[in-house]
């Protein structure tokens, strides 16, 4: 595996720079935060797969990098919001057109779920879309030999699922409004 990286040490400084970004994504609290890791993490690993060779991957990043603009900025413009969401037909074409087999398919569930989720406003819809995708990532990169993307993954859906845990215990334990005892009713 050294030897692959020594071979073409630009596709292993963009896995690696990816590798970084995605694997810090999940720890972001706020959903800006998160896409903003998103697109460092998609330009890196678009390169990352270009520089490898494997087209389909590399195209439907690009396009993710476009998408994760949109999401970006879709809060404040209905324009944006209507790109991002346009966006993802696109990315599934791509990967017809690139076709290769399963990889393909992988690769386009993968992207096709967290473009979905770069859209959507609530933590727990964005982060769920994501680890889904994520998943698809895991087993397309496993069967490409993308080593880096792989570790990424698996990294970066590790700390998705602890993030994912870490939110629902504080939801768990958070006092609702409705049952404190100031909402009570006083009894005279």
């Amino acid at each position: 595996m050294l030897d692959s990286f020594l071979d073409n040490p630009a596709a292993a400084a963009a896995g690696f720079f990816a590798l970084v970004c995605l694997t810090v994504c999940p720890l972001f609290r706020t959903r800006n935060g998160i896409l903003w890791a998103q697109l460092g993490a998609g330009a890196g690993f678009a390169s990352h797969y270009a520089l490898l060779g494997i087209a389909a991957p590399s195209l439907v990043n690009v396009l993710g990098l476009v998408q994760t603009l949109a999401a970006l900025f879709s809060t404040r413009s209905e324009a944006l919001n209507r790109i991002g969401y346009g966006l993802i037909p696109l990315m599934i074409g791509a990967g017809i057109y690139f076709w290769t087999g399963p990889t393909s398919a992988l690769c386009v569930a993968a992207m096709g779920l967290i473009a979905l989720g770069r859209m959507q406003s609530n933590q727990w819809t964005l982060r769920l879309l994501i680890l889904a995708g994520g998943g698809f990532w895991l087993a397309h990169d496993y069967l490409a030999g993308a080593w880096i993307a792989l570790t990424a993954d698996f990294l970066s859906l590790t700390m998705g699922l602890a993030m994912l845990a870490n939110m629902a215990r504080a939801e768990t334990f958070r006092p609702r409004e409705d049952v404190s005892a100031t909402a009570m009713p006083r009894v005279a």
